[in-house]
Formats: C-alpha cells, sequence, structure tokens
C-alpha cells in the first residue's frame, strides 16, 4: 500500500522520466514552508510556485503551496535547485544537496518587490565539488555555490553565513569570519582556509585540527620522576617514521599520527669514603653499569685503607664489577683499616665514665678557681664543658676515639643533675615560708615574669625567629637565680634589709612561676600547634592545676614516706628515702605532662620543713656535687662558638638589653611604688637581673630538642654568663 502511494506522488509530482524504477526506500525528501515577512512578522504564503531542478537542467517538477504555505517533494539523491515565486514578491532560490533517504527542510521568507537589490557571495579556497551550507538570517538555507546571488528587498539588511566543512580528517574553516551582512548591492567574499588532523596516542594533548603549512613539535627533554628516576625524550613516530630531531618541523599537507617514545632511566648513587669510584650516573632501564675504583690501597702507615667490597644494592668484593640498572641504585664502598697497631672500640659505657671523670675533674678544678676571683661557680662549670666539648678540645681524636663525646649515657648523668638541682632549690624553702612570700611579693614576682617573657616574645618574633623558638628562649628570661641574689646580699650584708627580703621572697615567686612557664611553653612547643590565646590560658590553667595537685599530692605524701624512714632508724634511710621522694616526684610530674624538674622542686618543697632536714640537705648537697657539674659541663659542651656570627653578636646585645630592661621596669617599678622610694626599687631591679640555672636549664633543653640553633643558644648563654657577672656588681654599686 506505501510502495503504491509513493508511486502515485511520484507520477505527480516528476516526470516520468525520472520515476521510472522508484522504490519507497530509495527517495529523498525536500520539504518545507513559505512564509510572508510583513512589519516584523510573518504568516504563511499560500499557493506560491515552486519548481524543482537538477543542477543546470530544466525543472523537473513545479507545485502549489497549500494552504499552510507547506510544500514537499520526494526526490533522488543528487545536487538540485529549488525556486520559490509569487506575484508581487521578489523570487528566492537555494542550492540543495540530497543524500540518499535523506531529509532536507528548507524554509523560505518572501519580501514584497520593493526595488531589491542583489547580494553576490564569492567563496575562495574551496576545491571543486565542495559546496558550504548557508545560512541566511540565522536560517538553514541549503548550500552555496561559488558567485551565487541573492535579491533583498530595498533598506532590509541580511546576514549570509557560510558553515565549515569536515571530512576525512579534512576541514575548511573560515579565516575571516563565518557571517557577513548585506545592506546594499554588494559582493562579499568568503575566504576558507584547510586543516588537517593530527591524532597522537602517546601526548593527547597535541591532538587536533592544524592549518595547513609547516608546524613544530617540541617535547620536554626530560622528564623528571622523582626517586631517581626520569624520562629522557627517544624519538617522535610520524605514521611510523621514525624522527630523532627534538624539536621537529612537520609540514603539514595531511592528517597523520604523531606519537613521542621516551626510554626511562635509574641514577646509580656511588659513594666513598676513601678512592674516586668509577660508574655512577644515569642508565638506561635493563642495561648494565660497570663499576670501579681508582685504587685498591690508599692512607699511609701506620693507616692504611683497603678496598673490602661493594655494599648496598650490590654484594660483591670484586673491584671491578657489573650491574643490571632495573631501579634506582645506590652502592657503597668500604673500606677496611689496615694498622701496625690495631686499637678496639670503646665499649660506650667505658667511654661516657672517662668522659664524665673528665668533666666533673674539670668542673671542679674551674669553680674553685672562679670563686677564689669571685665569681660564680656555675661559670667555672660552664666554661669546663666549653673547653672539653666536642666544639673544642673534646674534639680532638685520641688513638681515634675523639676526647669527650655528648653521648647518651652522658646526656642521662646531666638530667639526672638538673633535677637533683631544682630539689636542692626546693629545699631552701619551705611551704609555709612559700606561702608567706605570695601575700608580700607576688606583685614583684609575677611582673618579674610577665615582662621579660612578653618583651623577649615580642623582641625576637621582630628578629624572625621561629614562634617555638622564640617561646623557649623568652622562657629562659624570666627566671632570677635565687642562689646569686641571696649569695650577693650576704657578702654585701644586706639580706635582711626591706630590699633584700622583697628580692628573695620575689625569687622566689619567680622561679615558681618560671617553672610554670617552662612547663606551658613545653606543653605548646611538644604540641605543635599554633598559638591560640584560648589554648594558652587553658595550658596556663591545666598546667597550674597539675603542679598544685602534684604539690598537694607530695606534701601530703613526702613528709610521712621522711618520717616512716626516721622512725626505721636504719643507717641511711631519711636520706635513700627523700632521694626516692625527688625522683618519684619528678617521674610523677612527667606522667602528667610536667617537666620532670617541676616535680622535684615540688618534692624539694615538701620535705623543706622535716625535721631532718639537715641530714637530707648534706647529703643531697653531696650528691649534687657528683651531677650538677656534669650538667653544666654538658650544657656548656653545646656551645658552638664558631657558630657566632655578626648576627650572633647582634642577638646576645638584644637579649642582654631584653634581660637588663624588663627587670628594673617589670621588678623594680611595683618595688618603687610597693616601698614608696625609687632608690630602693631600683636595688630590687638591679637585684633581680641575674639569669641563672633555670636559664641554663631551658636553653639547654633547647638545644638538645633541636627547637633553637647553635647561634641562638650561644647567644642564651653569653646572656645568662653576662647577668651572672654584672648583677653582683652592680648591687654592690647602688647599695655604696
Amino acid at each position: 500500500m506505501a510502495t503504491a502511494l509513493s508511486f502515485a506522488v511520484c507520477l505527480m509530482m516528476l516526470q516520468p522520466s525520472i520515476c521510472g524504477g522508484v522504490t519507497e526506500d530509495s527517495l529523498s525528501l525536500l520539504h518545507g514552508y513559505i512564509y510572508e515577512i510583513s512589519n516584523g512578522s510573518q504568516r504563511p504564503v499560500a499557493f506560491a510556485s515552486i519548481s524543482v531542478s537538477e543542477a543546470g537542467r530544466a525543472p523537473v517538477s513545479r507545485r502549489m503551496t497549500g494552504a499552510d504555505g507547506s510544500y514537499s517533494f520526494p526526490l533522488f539523491s543528487g545536487m538540485y535547485t529549488i525556486r520559490v515565486e509569487k506575484p508581487g514578491f521578489i523570487p528566492q532560490g537555494a542550492f540543495v544537496i540530497l543524500e540518499a533517504n535523506d531529509t532536507v527542510r528548507i524554509d523560505f521568507y518572501l519580501e514584497k518587490s520593493n526595488a531589491p537589490y542583489e547580494a553576490q557571495v564569492i567563496i575562495e579556497g574551496l576545491p571543486p565539488g565542495v559546496y558550504p551550507k548557508l545560512f541566511l538570517d540565522g536560517i538553514f538555507h541549503g548550500w552555496v555555490l561559488n558567485g551565487s546571488g541573492f535579491l533583498f528587498a530595498k533598506n532590509l539588511s541580511h546576514t549570509v553565513e557560510l558553515g565549515e566543512i569536515s571530512e576525512d580528517g579534512v576541514r575548511y574553516v573560515l579565516a575571516s569570519g563565518r557571517t557577513q551582512t548585506f545592506v546594499e548591492a554588494e559582493t562579499k567574499v568568503f575566504r576558507y582556509s584547510r586543516q588537517f588532523y593530527v591524532n597522537s596516542s602517546t601526548d593527547p594533548w597535541r591532538d587536533g585540527w592544524y592549518d595547513e603549512g609547516s608546524v613544530i613539535f617540541e617535547s620536554t627533554p626530560i622528564i623528571d620522576l622523582g626517586n631517581a628516576s626520569r624520562l629522557v625524550f627517544d624519538i617522535w613516530i610520524v605514521d611510523g617514521k621514525i624522527l630523532d630531531e627534538n624539536p621537529v618541523k612537520i609540514e603539514v599537507n595531511s592528517s597523520f599520527q604523531i606519537d613521542t617514545k621516551y626510554r626511562r632511566q635509574y641514577f646509580l648513587q656511588l659513594s666513598s669514603d676513601r678512592s674516586e669510584v668509577i660508574g655512577g650516573g644515569w642508565y638506561d632501564e635493563g642495561s648494565t653499569a660497570k663499576i670501579s675504583v681508582r685504587e685498591t690501597t690508599v692512607g699511609a702507615l701506620p693507616f692504611k685503607y683497603i678496598f673490602a667490597g661493594w655494599r648496598g644494592d650490590l654484594e660483591s668484593n670484586n673491584t671491578l664489577a657489573e650491574v643490571l640498572v632495573d631501579g634506582p641504585k645506590n652502592i657503597h664502598a668500604e673500606w677496611l683499616r689496615s694498622e701496625v697497631l690495631r686499637i678496639e672500640k670503646l665499649d660506650p659505657i667505658y667511654k661516657a665514665i672517662i668522659d664524665i671523670s673528665l668533666l666533673i675533674s674539670a668542673a671542679t678544678i674551674l669553680s674553685g678557681l672562679f670563686a677564689k676571683i669571685h665569681l660564680p661557680e656555675v661559670l667555672g662549670e660552664l666554661s669546663a664543658g666549653m673547653i672539653l666539648g666536642p666544639y673544642a678540645l673534646g674534639g680532638i681524636k685520641v688513638l681515634n676515639e675523639p676526647l669527650v663525646e655528648i653521648s647518651e649515657y652522658l646526656i642521662i648523668f646531666a638530667e639526672v643533675g638538673a633535677i637533683l638541682l631544682l630539689f636542692v632549690a626546693g629545699l631552701e624553702v619551705s611551704f609555709g615560708k612559700f606561702r608567706a612570700v605570695v601575700a608580700k611579693s607576688s606583685v614583684v614576682g609575677i611582673f618579674g615574669v610577665v615582662a621579660p617573657f612578653f618583651l623577649g616574645l615580642h623582641v625576637l618574633g621582630l628578629s624572625g625567629y621561629t614562634w617555638n623558638a622564640s617561646l623557649l628562649v623568652a622562657a629562659a628570661l624570666t627566671a632570677t637565680s635565687i642562689a646569686i641574689t641571696l649569695r650577693t646580699l650576704e657578702s654585701a650584708g644586706r639580706l635582711n634589709s626591706i630590699e633584700g627580703n622583697i628580692m628573695i621572697n620575689a625569687a622566689v615567686i619567680d622561679d615558681v612561676l618560671g617553672l610554670v612557664v617552662l612547663a606551658v611553653v613545653m606543653s605548646i612547643v611538644a604540641s605543635g600547634a599554633a598559638f591560640q590565646p584560648y589554648d594558652a590560658m587553658w595550658i596556663l590553667f591545666r598546667t597550674v592545676i597539675f603542679w598544685l595537685m602534684l604539690l598537694a599530692a607530695t606534701l601530703a605524701v613526702a613528709p610521712r614516706v621522711v618520717r616512716a624512714a626516721e622512725w626505721w632508724r636504719a643507717r641511711g634511710t631519711v636520706e635513700v628515702a627523700a632521694t626516692a621522694t625527688c625522683f618519684g616526684s619528678a617521674v610523677a610530674a612527667a606522667a602528667i605532662g610536667l617537666s620532670p624538674i617541676v616535680g622535684a622542686y615540688a618534692a624539694g618543697m615538701a620535705i623543706a620543713s622535716s625535721r631532718v632536714i639537715a641530714r637530707i640537705r648534706d647529703y643531697i648537697e653531696r650528691l649534687s656535687m657528683l651531677f650538677s657539674p656534669i650538667f653544666f659541663a654538658v650544657i656548656g659542651a653545646q656551645f658552638n662558638i664558631s657558630a657566632l656570627s655578626w648576627q650572633g653578636t647582634w642577638i646576645i646585645a638584644v637579649l642582654i638589653a631584653v634581660a637588663v630592661v624588663s627587670k628594673l621596669v617589670g621588678c623594680g617599678l611595683p618595688a618603687a611604688i610597693a616601698l614608696r622610694n625609687s632608690k630602693s626599687g631600683l636595688r630590687v631591679g638591679v637585684g633581680m637581673i641575674s639569669r641563672g640555672e633555670i636559664g641554663l636549664i631551658i636553653a639547654g633543653l633547647g638545644v638538645t630538642s633541636g627547637i633553637i640553633d647553635q647561634t641562638l643558644y650561644g647567644a642564651v648563654i653569653a646572656m645568662v654568663i653576662f647577668t651572672t657577672l654584672v648583677t653582683p656588681l652592680a648591687l654592690r654599686w647602688v647599695y655604696a
């Protein structure tokens, strides 16, 4: 039924010669609508004459549009011209290309005859038989022939747009714009340029269309993959042809495939402590590298070194060896020392015993020497460490061993010394005495901590130091040396003066608050978090609470332990119980996140009111004679004077200025207000300048933990030494 209908339509609309042998499936359809444009609106045009012609021939079919302006032509595949005419309107036409079983719709918009003008389209750059699509005023209007003309109504503008053409890896694009506007009789030229498609399976970012002519492709010569691996450019492959130059210039006159090929390389790292090694470097994956040493025996008597073999990613004793490079390689040449007299390496424990003996002897001699010239003994102990440290005489090799080595065993003895130092300091201050001085000297003590801490933190921050380093050094600036202040007042006969009482009491508060500040700072540094005021307040609150809890527990337990030991009446039980209380409290402090020295200080305060305090103090001071010099000597040994530079000299001056000014203002000003005497306030401020053991302890913690470098560590040591030296002299001067 459908086939019969198709034949009927063909007989009605087409010439008989066209319809011969036609079937329904072999026809294409050309259809559309005819509209009239009037006053900006459109309406269908009925009974307009439409004719269809094969290219260059007479019309093959004619018909009239329906009442709705529609038309329809079943046609064979091919090229046709269609023309629309109606009296009173400007005729229009279109060029159509029909494929088999194709459906093409073209709508026509007729304009009233009003002195029409002709617009002509010239096309350049297209080969014969290639026709671009035409869009008239944005609406598809068939295809266009070179030299085609269009009639438009006077005073009406129209846009003509031509499409790009793409087929079989070739496309034609308009070089000067796809759209042009006609407003009067004129000729517009549309110029096309040819492009070809380049495909790449290895470098997909190169895929795309390229203008006809020449183009340069360049690849990265070396791509670093990290981990001693890299890719090295090898060749270009263009449609199977190998090109080894880079960059490569290719004339694009057709579509083609282009790929890059890289070869993987690995680095062979060779190292040797003695003779030069040969063969290291980059090698292609899977290749074989030959390695060797230039000399197998190096050195002279009494020490010669003999090549012992390759170690690492190759285990071989052959001087000349081959290595399969299937990945990054790290190979080290190992050497054996040949000696006339062979000396075995000392056991680390025996070496530590020798080092401790040397440091204690030197510290004792120098501290006695400093005492004879009326200088603090602690300076002699520091000087012993500086002289015998690894940056001075300690670095001298004796039988292939350094004279003094800062080993883990030595550091353990130094930490024990720090704990005993703070235990001794706590024994000097009973809890009752501590409670009494809180009300009298808290203002001086608090400002004596707050002013140095925040002034030091601000100045160091402006100087460019890290937050952790600034915190630690600011903490070192807070505490006053009780021992130095007390000893100076005793020698001057002013210990019982009103200024002397305030200085000693404030120094006690100062030391306690300094330990709290140290605990807070170490908590912040250990957590690694950025400074937040609320977090700092929480750490401060938590630290104070923990310390008070520890102090309360120690006050409750320690006296009972000592009384029980005294009741036992066995020789040495009191001293052993006090020592156990000291280290037990230190361990408890560490367990709750405080510094062990805080626990030792609390234990000393708890035992200070005991009836047997004299026995305990005598025993602990004798015990401290052994360990404390090691602590200060180890601190001095880590001072590298060669690390000081002009910048180090500058920061020393800054720290000294901060240390002096902060105590003069922070302690002297509140004392002057409380005593209503500026001279008395000056005496208190000067007496609080000295920094002693606490500052050295904090500096030692900073350098051993790696938070501060040698330059800043040396500056802190220099500040402590200067304030320790200048305080006795200045205090005697202000009392003169």
